[in-house]
């Protein structure tokens, strides 16, 4: 049996190493390797949903933008319909709001 193949059987280093410690420092970089590549999916699923929450919010704000257009065209046609009413309105809401400003 040869030196190398002797030290082998026996976990003798060989060239500095033994079969242990190499076993070892292969068997962490699989771990490693596994764990590179979960992180790497985990990764793609979160800017995955992060572009879907993303493009939600936009259209969120898009549908909230057209809302508010739509109410303020409503109030100023009110306001040119009915000037009277709507100036009353406006003061009492002033009146009201200064009321709970007080407070």
């Amino acid at each position: 049996m040869s030196r190398q193949a002797q030290a082998t059987a026996s976990n003798e280093p060989v060239n500095g190493t033994s079969t242990a410690s190499r076993r070892a420092a292969e068997k962490a970089h699989a771990v490693i390797d596994e764990t590179a590549n979960k992180a790497e999916a985990v990764e793609e699923q979160l800017r995955d949903r992060a572009v879907r929450a993303g493009e939600k919010v936009e259209a969120s704000q898009e549908a909230a933008a057209e809302q508010i257009k739509s109410s303020l065209a409503k109030a100023e046609a009110f306001a040119k319909e009915r000037p009277l009413t709507a100036a009353g309105i406006a003061f009492a809401s002033g009146v009201l709001a200064a009321a709970v400003l007080r407070r």
